[in-house]
């Protein structure tokens, strides 16, 4: 099967090569340079170049608050594009599988989100991927794969930004009455494999179990790393963004475990293997 991965750069692309087969799949990353999701032409080019069987759209316009003042580039790259990738997708009867967020959810609920539970977007980042996902049913063959809090052992994420903190012997004071669940790429990427070759179709969540709060996220990276960097909690009013962040994201894996196989882990197993890599 050849699969051509989209923001080929970025850190779940990257997750992808490093955890697929090379026996059982082709796995094409195009970054902006061969793929560019802002340009039309781009995008014809490459996918009539590499003819894939599977489009995995796993780029986007990920900087929440640089949306809110580039809302017409993230239409674009979030949106429209993934409109381009869902006709070729169409004509040529391959599958588009379209990577989503949390942030299609206001945040306002107290259990986690199931697929069929209404959206309502905050950000421009959240409205901008829901058009996207909108885009991606235009492809008859599509799934959606809605995740939470990415980060990994390479790339710009939470867990980096924590880890050179404490290295740095900075104090820190975190978020806590923001709830969700920390998803390394690398497990997503396993799961998002076995739903291609299993003919998983629709809206179904992809994101480690289990919740907790940012501030949560961080008291159990320095546990496991075994630090002691001076860690307080605080609100969001004290920590003012751009875009606002929903205060409940957490996503029901119910509907995953009843598709077929179901491999994300706990998020606490997620993030042990994740720092075991960067050992």
């Amino acid at each position: 099967m050849r699969i051509l991965v989209t923001g080929g750069q970025g850190q779940l692309a990257r997750a992808i090569k490093s955890t697929w087969p090379v026996t059982t799949d082709e796995v094409l990353l195009m970054g902006r340079d061969q793929l560019d999701l802002g340009d039309p032409s781009s995008i014809r080019k490459a996918l009539e170049g590499a003819k894939p069987d599977v489009i995995l759209n796993a780029g986007a316009h990920t900087q929440v608050d640089r949306c809110e003042s580039e809302p017409d580039l993230a239409l674009r790259l979030n949106g429209a594009a993934v409109g381009e990738l869902a006709s070729w997708c169409s004509d040529r009867g391959a599958l588009l599988v379209q990577v989503s967020t949390d942030y299609v959810f206001d945040g306002k609920g107290h259990r986690p989100y199931r697929e069929e539970d209404p959206t309502d977007p905050l950000t421009v980042y959240g409205r901008t991927k829901l058009e996207g996902e909108r885009q991606a049913t235009r492809a008859p063959e599509h799934l959606i794969v809605r995740t939470s809090w990415l980060y990994e052992a390479w790339g710009k994420n939470f867990l980096a930004t924590m880890l050179n903190a404490a290295a740095q012997g900075r104090s820190l004071r975190v978020v806590a009455d923001q709830r969700g669940t920390p998803t390394s790429c690398r497990a997503l990427a396993r799961q998002l494999r076995c739903a291609i070759h299993e003919g998983w179709r629709g809206v179904v969540h992809g994101s480690c179990s289990g919740e907790t709060t940012w501030h949560g996220f961080a008291a159990e990276i320095f546990r496991q790393k075994g630090l002691s960097p001076v860690l307080s909690p605080c609100t969001t009013a004290e920590y003012p963004l751009p875009a606002p962040r929903p205060a409940y994201s957490v996503l029901s894996g119910e509907k995953r475990a009843r598709m077929g196989t179901d491999v994300m882990p706990e998020w606490k197993e997620g993030l042990a293997e994740v720092l075991m890599a960067l050992s």
